[in-house]
């Protein structure tokens, strides 16, 4: 076909093809001459649909989820724009500028922190659609972006969340330091929610206690204490789940001690600074017992662990008495625990004030506390 410059066109924006005046059908009389190819019009009309029909299937990402988070069901279309959001956002936290990815963090926490309500489905469907890009983010070799996308992963409130947590915690699948502080540190607020099931959050508790033992780092134990010290205290909506987490989790966090108390005998003292979170979650328990038969419960599951410190600081001594920091912890520790003691036994506290001994050098004072409670050790 022939174009002249001369000749008026016409542009068709969705297929860019210049067609000349001249060659679309007009009415009869004076004028142009009528199109030679009637195809043309047929290729044409097909042709047109296709730029809305492009932006109907790229939705463009809201500046925020608002108007969808508190939704009880997402059609179709809302789950697109949502994925869109996320699209957008998640990539962010790899962002070279350090801005940037603190920004995209903030964005994708902040619907379903600052939310009076979430819906369940909104929840669900979100933590599905981010999930990818949060295990990706997180096994990357990008620390800094690993820490911001496991930080995220804490506000979600989901199962998938705590499994996705629960993966980090290991030395095996996780050697950086940092991200198994923030992946352990995560699991705490996980830990108190009500919407993650009892069977997702007994398992990552589990996993917790029974890795205590092989984790070398100090801090990422103590992280690791504050989710079996906030699965202790766990206020959940019905009596029933609040016992059975309460009690099975006494069990586990007594298992977490021991580990520790057995590294601290052997002479790794530093790890004494993650117990103050164990003491501080049993004296907790112990102020919100209601019965006679919780008490015996927390009595049962932890008196043994409690006692093996005493033995484990005396193993240690000069160690722990070297540095100010594992002194003033195994201190806090030693007091703590005799009060603890003395409650659940209902034993008179006697001899002199074990911190104070410690600090004084007097070994002799907590060997005695020691033999006291032997016959408690398991």
């Amino acid at each position: 076909m022939e174009v002249r410059p001369s000749t008026p066109s016409t542009i068709d924006s969705a297929s860019m093809v210049v067609l000349p005046f001249s060659t679309l059908p007009t009415a009869s009389g004076p004028g142009p001459p009528r199109m030679r190819h009637p195809f043309c019009l047929i290729l044409l009309c097909f042709m047109l649909p296709s730029e809305p029909a492009m932006a109907q299937s790229r939705p463009i990402a809201p500046p925020n989820l608002g108007r969808y988070v508190g939704k009880p069901s997402l059609s179709t279309a809302d789950l697109k724009v949502i994925e869109a959001f996320v699209n957008r956002e998640a990539p962010r936290l790899r962002s070279k500028s350090q801005a940037e990815a603190v920004q995209a963090r903030a964005n994708l926490i902040h619907d379903i922190t600052s939310s009076r309500r979430v819906s369940p489905v909104f929840r669900e469907q979100y933590t599905s659609i981010l999930e990818p890009h949060l295990r990706s983010t997180m096994e990357g070799e990008d620390t800094p972006a690993a820490i911001l996308a496991a930080q995220v992963t804490a506000t979600l409130g989901t199962d998938g969340a705590v499994k996705l947590l629960t993966d980090r915690i290991d030395i095996d699948d996780e050697p950086r330091n940092a991200v198994r502080l923030w992946a352990a540190g995560g699991l705490a607020p996980l830990a108190g929610a009500p919407t993650v099931s009892e069977r997702r959050l007994m398992r990552a508790l589990r996993t917790i206690a029974t890795r205590m033992g092989d984790e070398p780092n100090w801090a990422v134990r103590r992280r690791a204490f504050m989710a079996l010290a906030a699965a202790v205290s766990n206020e959940r909506g019905t009596d029933a789940s609040q016992r059975s987490i309460r009690k099975r989790t006494l069990d586990l966090l007594a298992t977490a001690m021991d580990a520790t108390f057995e590294d601290i005998a052997n002479g790794d003292v530093d790890h004494i600074l993650a117990l103050p979170v164990a003491t501080g979650a049993l004296q907790n328990t112990l102020l919100i017992a209601n019965s006679p038969t919780e008490r015996e419960e927390l009595a049962k599951a932890v008196i043994p662990s409690l006692a093996e410190g005493h033995e484990a600081i005396l193993q240690s001594w000069d160690k722990i008495r070297a540095k100010d920091r594992t002194m003033a912890a195994a201190a806090r520790y030693l007091d703590e625990s005799e009060l603890l003691l003395s409650i659940m036994t209902d034993t008179p506290q006697s001899g002199p004030q074990l911190s104070v001994a410690l600090r004084g050098d007097d070994r002799a004072a907590v060997q005695a506390a020691s033999d006291r409670w032997k016959p408690r050790r398991r």
